[in-house]
């Protein structure tokens, strides 16, 4: 299990969206994996999906994360998981970390909107 870097002070995970992972195909057949991340709430995601999520067994290398607006009441586009991740811990989005998931505090719409630059 990988090291706890965040100290999570006041973090309460019972109240955060928990990402559920959905699956699509590209035109050319490629499977892709998506987990979504709403407006101002607190998000629960795990660190590699690539490892937890397998349908029928096959593994998903591309995962994207579905940036979800409640002030516009739309997805207003996606980005790279493993890329947003980074950006989310270095911008220090990232409340706490139990190892296998990280909670991530609730981004504003220009924040959302960051991920996909």
């Amino acid at each position: 299990m990988a090291k706890n870097i965040y100290v999570g002070e006041n973090a309460d995970w019972t109240k955060a969206y928990v990402a559920s992972p959905h699956f699509y195909t590209r035109p050319d057949g490629t499977p892709f994996g998506a987990l979504g991340m709403n407006e101002g709430i607190e998000t629960v995601m795990p660190k590699r999906p690539h490892e937890r999520y397998r349908p029928d067994g096959a593994v998903i290398g591309e995962w994207r994360i579905m940036l979800y607006s409640g002030s516009q009441q739309r997805v207003i586009g996606d980005a790279d998981f493993y890329e947003s991740m980074r950006r989310l811990a270095m911008a220090g989005c990232i409340i706490d970390d139990n190892g296998e998931n990280v909670l991530i505090r609730g981004l504003s719409l220009s924040e959302l909107d960051s991920l996909m630059r």
